[in-house]
């Protein structure tokens, strides 16, 4: 007794065919002719036919292929993780509610280019059911589809091309021992030719090169394969490789899940937006991507949170190490690491907590995953990653300590502690440090005129620690020397500014302004104001700050307050030398003693 019959014949010179017929007994119920335009393969009112251009049929059945990028993939599909491939019963459609209406006109007619455009590129299936029951046509295609749905939307027979497997799951799930299934499996030669040999290349670089590239389309321009087909083999190519497979898979998981409550919260945006970022590291299109996105974002809602971009970036590099896939989990580029250092100087210097509250919960998180995994894994990444938050808040506390605080002296084991801090940064991303450290202090417009002359001692400090054209202890001295000059400097100017205004009128020569610091010299060393001689320059300096302070009071403000002209008034800040936070003071005396409204300096300072 016969049970199965398989045969094989050829369309034309790039389509193959595989019929398979599977039934409890054959004999006699196996109906075949040969015809001019190509075969027929027939069983009571169903029939199938192969022509060189493409495929005739009617009566009970559909097709079924594995689903590629280019297939109609409905929604209801998308959203069931275990379904693999699309099946179409003849003479059904969904209306406008999604519900599948059936009809009794099964009969129609594709060609092959519409199978493999519309369809699988490589392979496609069709299948005819005769069955023991006797009711309209669009009633057993109705039960057809109830007793093999399922099974056949899930089975992986179809991607391995197994058709004895494919034929027998059909027939078994009919249920029907005087059923028999007709499988047509339909290959485009020249489309699979061309799908394995991009996948050996892709396989081996991960990439296109060129001799690759043109490999591929020599192929494509000797079978005549259209680009968009091109196109769909190479996406779904890339998707089949493992390890991008993973990938593609979790951010599809990803959608499922937000997809029943419809919503999109900004911890699980930022979860999608990092595997976009980690896929092109390894070089998966977002096209693979975008296709998802089309079909589940498009009608979502998304929680939108008002932040800044480095802190969207700090929850996308945080939601990183909870990602499923092990080549991803906690991965963390150099440039990702560059991402969250910006974001940690930005936090603090915009005092935004939600920084250090993003990584706190991420710390707590990883902890958390460990104690129920066992898997101590992401916590050691998220533990190396703190190492650089510590090296960070130990150098910047340090730095700005010497910037800003007066008389604030660094040891010579600290500066041994920030050229191993620089190496560090700097071998994430050469001068990281000076970008962290140093140009962000340059461009605070709050430094001090000795803050400036520390930082610049000991940026050029370290480059010559590391090049070795200086010491730790010379470094060091550099800075205490400048810290003298500074604390000489405020000394002085306290104690003379207001003598000078007494006698400013009569310090119009050189001679007069000679005597002028000869005396104050030795009227400061009689106090003790400050120990040992004072330079000649630091005088100068302390008169003409004051000069400008006077002309500033004097000439530039009113005019300021008037106009309201801020232009000015910042003209003059970053022309003068003089410190911001101390001219700020002088405003602040000026208002007050002359009882002006402060929403006026609140208003030009802007």
């Amino acid at each position: 007794m016969i049970r199965e019959i398989r045969l094989q014949g050829k369309a034309n010179e790039k389509l193959e065919f595989y019929v398979t017929i599977t039934g409890e007994n054959l004999s006699n119920r196996y109906f075949y002719e040969s015809l001019p335009e190509g075969d027929r393969f027939f069983s009571g009112g169903n029939e199938f036919v192969i022509t060189s251009r493409g495929v005739r049929f009617q009566g009970t059945g559909g097709n079924l292929c594995e689903y590629m990028f280019g297939v109609d993939l409905p929604l209801k599909d998308l959203l069931r993780k275990d379904v693999l491939n699309r099946l179409v019963m003849f003479g059904a459609f969904y209306d406008n509610s999604e519900n599948i209406t059936f009809t009794n006109t099964t009969a129609g007619e594709d060609t092959f280019d519409q199978v493999f455009l519309t369809g699988n590129a490589v392979s496609n299936y069709f299948f005819f059911v005769h069955t023991s029951q006797k009711a309209d046509v669009k009633d057993i295609q109705r039960d057809i589809l109830k007793y093999i749905g399922k099974q056949a939307k899930r089975t992986d027979a179809i991607g391995t091309a197994d058709d004895t497997s494919l034929c027998q799951e059909i027939f078994l799930c009919m249920d029907d021992p005087k059923a028999l299934v007709f499988l047509f499996r339909l290959i485009n030669r020249h489309n699979e030719e061309y799908y394995a040999a991009f996948r050996e290349v892709y396989a081996s670089e991960k990439a296109l090169t060129p001799e690759a590239a043109k490999v591929l389309d020599g192929l494509a321009h000797k079978f005549a394969i259209p680009p968009y087909q091109q196109e769909r083999i190479k996406i779904d190519g890339m998707y089949k490789l493992p390890e991008n497979k993973k990938v593609v898979d979790e951010y599809k998981d990803i959608l499922i899940a937000v997809a029943e409550k419809s919503e999109v919260n900004p911890s699980e945006l930022a979860k999608l937006s990092r595997l976009r970022t980690l896929s092109l590291r390894l070089n998966i299109p977002n096209t693979l991507f975008d296709t998802l996105d089309d079909l589940l974002l498009k009608d979502m809602h998304i929680v939108e949170v008002e932040e800044p971009e480095y802190i969207k970036d700090t929850r996308a590099i945080c939601e990183g190490f909870f990602l499923q896939t092990d080549k991803l989990r906690g991965h963390i580029a150099p440039e990702d690491l560059v991402k969250l250092l910006k974001a940690k100087q930005k936090a603090t210097m915009h005092r935004d907590m939600t920084f250090d509250s993003l990584l706190l919960d991420t710390v707590r998180s990883c902890d958390e995953q460990a104690r129920d995994t066992n898997d101590m894994t992401v916590l050691e990444d998220i533990s190396r990653l703190l190492t650089f938050f510590d090296r960070y808040d130990s150098a910047a506390a340090m730095i700005s300590n010497l910037a800003f605080m007066e008389n604030s002296r660094i040891s010579e084991d600290s500066i041994r502690s920030l050229s191993g801090n620089k190496e560090v940064f700097d071998e994430i991303r050469p001068d990281l440090f000076r970008e962290l450290f140093i140009d962000a202090l340059r461009d605070n417009r709050y430094l001090t005129r000795y803050g400036r002359k520390k930082v610049d001692t000991l940026s050029t400090g370290l480059v010559k620690i590391k090049s070795g054209d200086s010491t730790y202890r010379e470094v060091a001295s550099a800075l205490d020397k400048i810290n003298s000059e500074e604390k000489m400097y405020s000394a002085i100017h306290r104690h003379i500014k207001e003598r000078f205004k007494s006698i400013y009128a009569e310090l119009n020569s050189k001679e007069d302004q000679t005597i002028f610091i000869h005396d104050l010299s030795r009227e400061i060393q009689a106090k003790g104001l400050v120990q040992g001689p004072i330079p000649h320059n630091v005088f100068e300096e302390i008169i003409l700050d004051i000069r400008k302070e006077s002309f500033y009071l004097n000439n530039l403000l009113p005019h300021i307050i008037v106009s309201r002209d801020g232009r000015v008034r910042e003209d003059f800040l970053a022309n003068s030398g003089l410190d911001r936070f101390y001219v700020e003071e002088l405003e602040k005396d000026y208002f007050d003693m002359n009882q002006i409204e402060t929403g006026i300096l609140e208003e030009i300072r802007k």
